[in-house]
């Protein structure tokens, strides 16, 4: 079975736990901006991600099933949030929340559902009558995948303030591959990849040592996620994609390619890209984008990038197997091994 249809055949069953949590109630307009981007459906890697370790690791999708459906609605509060704080204008091929409904009902719409997914994670970590208690195990295992999930939320919020700074950095020639790296950790390798396997593992009662070693693969598969989007913003086209393309050069977001391009540029061409980059948003022509974009394939910036999510991607594929080389020869086991390949892979 491939990754594509593992997540297919779970995609139901999560999309439907979650929209218990959020109710379609009174006030009705408002609850309409809450579901809206979940009913828009994403591809609903990150939770699959998280059902199918756990799988891996031998227990059942059960054990880890609501902190799965909590990382998906983070997700869609995260992107309701970061779509305004980067005035991404598309989201899921339909406009962006807070161009449908305004800013302010888009932020609130948010909130909703980040405290609906609490609600969840509460409710899977605590048991009450008729409920059996949980036992001591069982208890270490919930008080587990509760600080885990809360880490990665955490983190993520801290990439997403790494992330603002560095687009507010308007001197292109400021800032370094490390700076980069550390942007995308928590928004790419740890909420996107590693932190979900990492419940997975957790609710199969791993320890944590063998949980903090999914990083090493997880985090290369997750640097290599984020570059490959940085490419598709490049290349891609907004029915593939689903969202506005050049938005990072829009934005100011600073990229690998970017990186690349800085180091590899004319003086002439530098000048350029740095003239365009201190500009704002609302500035910036599409003429310009075009040109930037341009300059990225000329420079070999683009083909740079995807030789780095090549390499990161077998890298991540060697750990992989070294590290599960106990494991026995299962489908699960060459499903878990697609999901790593498909996350480099991927075109939108």
């Amino acid at each position: 079975m491939t990754f594509a249809e593992y997540c297919q055949q779970n995609s139901d069953a999560i999309y439907n736990a979650i929209l218990t949590y959020l109710p379609a109630k009174e006030p009705r307009e408002h609850y309409t901006m809450v579901r809206d981007y979940t009913q828009r459906r994403g591809k609903y890697a990150r939770p699959n991600l998280a059902l199918l370790w756990t799988e891996l690791f031998g227990t059942t999708k059960e054990n880890v099933f609501s902190y799965a459906c909590g990382i998906q609605m983070a997700e869609d509060w995260f992107l309701m949030h970061d779509d305004w704080m980067d005035q991404n204008e598309l989201r899921r091929g339909k406009p962006s929340a807070h161009k449908l409904y305004g800013d302010v009902f888009a932020i609130n719409a948010g909130d909703a559902v980040q405290a609906a997914m609490w609600k969840m994670i509460h409710e899977d970590s605590t048991q009450t009558p008729p409920i059996l208690p949980l036992s001591g195990e069982e208890y270490a295992i919930k008080h587990r995948l509760f600080e885990k999930f809360y880490d990665i939320i955490m983190v993520t919020i801290e990439g997403q303030y790494y992330d603002l700074k560095l687009a507010r950095e308007k001197d292109i020639t400021k800032f370094t591959l490390e700076d980069y790296w550390q942007s995308i950790h928590a928004k790419a390798a740890y909420y996107s990849v590693y932190g979900p396997m990492q419940l997975g593992a957790i609710a199969a009662n791993k320890s944590d040592t063998e949980v903090a070693e999914i990083k090493k693969y997880g985090e290369k598969i997750g640097r290599a996620f984020q570059v490959k989007d940085d490419i598709l913003d490049c290349i891609s086209t907004e029915a593939t994609l689903g969202k506005t393309i050049g938005n990072d050069v829009l934005e100011g977001t600073k990229t690998a390619i970017l990186w690349h391009f800085v180091k590899n540029s004319s003086a002439e061409e530098l000048e350029l890209v740095k003239n365009i980059y201190t500009k704002d948003r609302t500035q910036k022509t599409a003429e310009e984008i075009k040109n930037v974009l341009e300059l990225f394939q000329k420079t070999g910036s683009i083909a740079y990038a995807e030789k780095l999510v090549d390499q990161l991607a077998e890298e991540a594929l060697i750990e992989f197997e070294q590290q599960t080389a106990s494991l026995p020869k299962t489908e699960i086991k060459d499903t878990a091994r697609d999901a790593i390949r498909s996350m480099a892979e991927r075109n939108s």
